[in-house]
């Protein structure tokens, strides 16, 4: 539902004491030097109307939505002719303007129809291919480019990931997350490419917290298991003083590999209080290391009401933001969160369901049907890794 809407102005104190001493004939002068009256006097159905816009669909179905609501304030009072020319000089262009962006944006698509059936290459997907700018991207770094080059051209070919992207995801993802650091100041997130060197790194860091007295928040990438580099998880790590190692992992891929992981953490940081989340939507073989990145990426986003009340020991469900790259339609649909809305636009034109978004990245391929979203994550993470270079370029 596409909802955009302007709010109501309201009048300065003085405006509003001289209209509530003109409407009662019963009111008594104000002491003499008395120049403001108390505003929690003043009358409560005083409402104010902004200048009209041009018509929208939009804006359409939000003025016969507040109709009844202006009509029955108009009775009570009229906005002066200079706070009109206010209103509009103020919100005309600007919300106009804004409006129009927010129409010209590719992120406008989330409205369109689902296709009856899945393409190959969805429209969706398609955006965020159309997104890299490969010629930029050889200027700025060489790995880069052919990371982008690589991923491109087997989304356009509808193959999906392969051993040798999955290659250059672990090669490229330093350079990821710190274009996601620089994005997101706080997040904090580490790069290993060995488990008893992540481990390592928290059991030092731990040791600093106890010494500087300063509490600190931390996540990691890393491979967990021996003799399965290309497998990655994130980890969200909690450091404070006088307290042990708090930590909580995310694994989204199939195979029963919770405990396994618990408990190797539990060995590699000992005394360590370990949780696990398994939310397994990742049904490929070689996507780990973007599901890795996603999880860590929104245990930051969602530390407050969820990864820190993990930390405390709380049953929290999984926020349904976790699962925008569920490959199967049935990690999706039926579920209570699948009408969970999980775009940052909660309710405007942007505004997308988790289910809808499953639908609109849904792919045909090799005989079966799933939602290519991560996919769609690889090439955004490449366009950011781009403007990341870009901006220390040109800074230097």
């Amino acid at each position: 539902m596409n909802i955009s809407g302007l709010r109501a102005g309201q009048g300065s104190p003085s405006q509003q004491t001289d209209r509530a001493a003109s409407s009662s004939t019963q009111a008594s002068p104000a002491p003499a030097g008395r120049r403001l009256q108390r505003q929690d006097a003043l009358p409560t159905n005083t409402r104010y109307q902004a200048s009209q816009m041009p018509a929208t669909p939009e804006r359409a179905r939000v003025a016969a939505r507040n109709s009844a609501g202006a009509s029955s304030s108009a009775a009570h009072a009229q906005p002066s002719l200079s706070l009109s020319r206010q209103n509009a000089h103020r919100e005309d262009p600007a919300l106009a303007r804004f409006h129009h962006q927010m129409q010209q944006s590719t992120k406008m698509s989330r409205a369109d129809p689902l296709p009856e059936k899945p393409q190959v290459v969805p429209k969706r997907l398609q955006e965020k291919i159309d997104a890299i700018n490969l010629p930029r991207l050889k200027k700025l770094d060489n790995n880069l480019h052919e990371y982008g080059k690589m991923a491109t051209e087997l989304a356009k070919e509808g193959s999906g990931s392969s051993s040798a992207l999955t290659r250059m995801d672990k090669k490229v993802l330093p350079l990821l997350a710190d274009a996601e650091n620089a994005r997101h100041p706080g997040l904090n997130l580490h790069v290993y490419k060995k488990g008893e060197e992540c481990y390592q790194a928290i059991k030092d860091q731990h040791k600093s917290v106890q010494q500087s007295g300063q509490p600190k928040t931390m996540r990691a990438l890393y491979p967990p298991f021996k003799g399965m580099p290309d497998h990655h998880i994130a980890l969200d790590i909690q450091l404070r003083p006088g307290h042990r190692p708090s930590i909580v992992g995310f694994e989204s891929a199939l195979g029963h590999m919770v405990e396994h992981l618990k408990q190797g953490i539990a060995e590699g940081v000992r005394g360590a209080k370990v949780h696990m989340v398994g939310n397994t939507i990742q049904n490929s073989q070689w996507d780990c290391t973007m599901y890795s990145l996603s999880n860590a990426l929104k245990s930051f986003k969602h530390h407050d009401e969820y990864t820190a009340r993990l930390h405390k020991g709380e049953k929290v469900p999984v926020p349904a933001e976790f699962f925008k790259h569920a490959q199967s339609k049935s990690s999706v649909e039926g579920k209570p969160h699948q009408d969970a809305v999980v775009t940052k636009d909660k309710g405007g034109l942007h505004a997308e369901t988790l289910l809808h978004r499953n639908l609109a990245y849904r792919a045909d391929r090799f005989d079966r049907a799933y939602s290519t979203s991560i996919e769609g994550f690889r090439m955004q993470e490449i366009q950011r890794a781009g403007e990341h270079l870009a901006a220390k370029k040109h800074k230097s």
